[in-house]
């Protein structure tokens, strides 16, 4: 009996042993150029989404762009989904004639697989008719992560820029 337990043994630890087992799953490296067409497309991202959501004041665009745990840290100010609706229906209750236009200058960017991270200056000129009626600059960062195979910022973080008085 007891050789029988044994060779049980041994015959249960060679087929755990020799039991195909799946492959690990392999992070497939991305060449430059679709890390660039990446971080084109979280650029494209960030300006759109000031244009629809800031400028336009569409809210029905915040969850085309931003994802659903999505934080603006503005000046020690947090925002969130819901305090951008907020914002976009104070903005449209105004019925301002005033347009806002937006420009941007990319610093720096990062690709780190599903997620990029992008500085940028933000420059915004608020326009009525015709005239220039005031100006603005933010230093800010944006992350965006990939979900379901499509890019969403999930965070910004904006510094008002000021003029140097010296």
């Amino acid at each position: 009996m007891k050789k029988i337990i044994i060779l049980l043994s041994l015959c249960f630890a060679y087929a755990c042993e020799t039991t195909v087992k799946p492959e690990p799953t392999k992070n497939i490296e991305l060449t430059e150029s679709q890390k660039q067409a990446d971080i084109d497309s979280v650029k494209s991202l960030v300006s759109d989404s000031f244009q629809d959501i800031f400028s336009d004041f569409d809210s029905t665009t915040v969850s085309k762009y931003y994802t659903t745990d999505f934080v603006l840290l503005e000046n020690g100010v947090l925002w969130t989904n819901d305090s951008i609706y907020s914002y976009i229906r104070r903005k449209q209750a105004n019925k301002s004639t005033v347009k806002r236009l937006n420009r941007f200058e990319y610093v720096k960017s990062e690709h780190s697989e599903n997620m990029i991270w992008v500085a940028y200056d933000n420059y915004a000129y608020f326009v009525k008719e015709k005239d220039t009626i005031g100006k603005a600059h933010w230093l800010e960062s944006a992350i965006a992560k990939k979900e379901n195979n499509t890019w969403k910022i999930q965070q910004l973080h904006s510094t008002i820029v000021r003029k140097n008085k010296h």
